[in-house]
């Protein structure tokens, strides 16, 4: 089918797939993930579709989020019957499995509920219902933690399994962006990947995750400042959604800050190295160092902007603010411009154009979010807005956000 090929060839080259011809996956859905798009490395082209060829509901899902990919690409409406009838036993099936006594959650289960927050992001209310990615994302949170063994199950280590290393990629992702973008307000929190952490810091911590286009060290740094953000958002955002002047962090909040800041620069200065998908499956030689070293910096860059702003409460003016946000539009230099690193460079993207002061470099910004916005996405679109808002109103992004995904 069209759709099962779409996903293959489009939604998953932005993702990560590869399977059946006869099918089409959702080619979008590797376009909200994934920075590098090795054919036979990539999980949304290899393990995602694997998994869904064996469960009908999770299937179902993957053509939906392909056909609302290639629609959105195509410029054409979104088949919301046909998705609709696709999608219609998923939710009782979910709720079936919710009802497990024993918790025992299959990977399926998992991969479901992960994939209904990134086709919300992608897509909102094509489903008919009006259900914010933040609860698909509580549910796939509450999956993981209730399920016994979480994603280790019986492993020693968790990355020793592929579908359990690229689940818990993919959830990560959404879920510590998520809480960056503001989804930390609606409750919930990012700590659950700390239960993995340790297995990361003896194998593989300065890898770059083909997934997140950055290495896992640093997820874990942007989980600690989204989770101080999240605290000092509520505390200096007043109930009139402006910034109270009289706020400042705590001693003990800069102090974090601080570790985190230096943690920060200490992994900036760390050499990255590919990880164990293209070390396993991939071609070594044809990954993309310096676009994905670029990538990596990018990110690490803008998680200083959102210490500096939201949790040390400083300035756009600030000569700190202002320093990282150069940064991050030099890493742009350094990626190839229509390759698949640019593709998931939305939050550093978003991040420096909230807070660049500069016109030429406004822009220049501005000019990649609209060739961004080509790519079918529609968070990218929302993000794009949400930015412009920024400019014309002079107000924190972060006191005008409602349901924006800025990754």
């Amino acid at each position: 089918m069209a759709y099962f090929h779409h996903f293959l060839n489009h939604t998953a080259r932005g993702m990560y797939l590869s399977v059946c011809s006869h099918y089409t996956f959702p080619a979008d859905l590797q376009a909200v993930l994934v920075p590098y798009d090795d054919p036979h490395a990539n999980p949304f082209r290899t393990i995602l579709p694997q998994m869904a060829v064996k469960n009908d509901n999770l299937l179902a899902l993957l053509l939906a989020y392909s056909a609302s990919h290639r629609a959105r690409v195509l410029n054409q409406p979104e088949p919301t019957i046909r998705i609709a009838c696709w999608v219609d036993d998923i939710f009782p099936a979910l709720r079936r499995a919710l009802a497990d006594p024993e918790r025992n959650f299959s990977d399926a289960n998992l991969a479901t509920a992960i994939m209904l927050a990134s086709l919300e992001i992608i897509s909102p209310r094509v489903f008919g219902y009006n259900i914010p990615w933040q609860r698909h994302l509580s549910l796939a949170r509450e999956l993981i933690t209730v399920r016994p063994g979480g994603l280790r199950r019986m492993q020693l280590n968790f990355r020793d399994d592929q579908v359990s290393s690229f689940l818990w990629s993919w959830a990560a992702y959404l879920d510590v962006i998520g809480s960056l973008s503001g989804g930390g307000r609606a409750g919930g929190s990012s700590a659950w990947i700390f239960a993995y952490e340790y297995d990361d810091i003896i194998d593989g911590y300065d890898e770059i995750d083909c997934i997140m286009g950055f290495t896992t060290r640093c997820i874990y740094l942007l989980a600690k400042i989204a989770d101080l953000a999240s605290k000092c958002d509520a505390e200096r955002i007043g109930e009139n959604q402006c910034i109270r002047s009289d706020w400042g962090p705590s001693e003990a909040v800069v102090e974090q800050a601080e570790k985190l800041r230096a943690d920060i620069y200490d992994s900036l200065g760390r050499p990255p190295a590919p990880c164990k998908h293209i070390h396993s499956k991939g071609d070594l030689e044809k990954w993309d160092r310096v676009g994905l070293t670029a990538t990596n910096e990018a990110f690490h860059w803008a998680a200083l902007v959102h210490l500096y702003r939201r949790v040390l409460g400083k300035p756009t003016s600030d000569e700190t603010v202002q320093g990282a946000v150069q940064n991050i539009i030099s890493c742009f230099n350094h990626v190839q411009p229509g390759g698949a690193a640019e593709s998931c460079l939305l939050f550093p993207l978003f991040t420096a154009g909230c807070d660049a002061t500069d016109k030429a470099q406004r822009a220049l910004i501005d000019e990649k979010f609209l060739i961004a916005e080509t790519h079918g996405m529609t968070q990218v679109h929302n993000a794009h807005r949400l930015m412009q808002l920024v400019w014309e109103t002079g107000r924190p992004w972060e006191t005008l956000v409602s349901t924006e995904f800025i990754g």
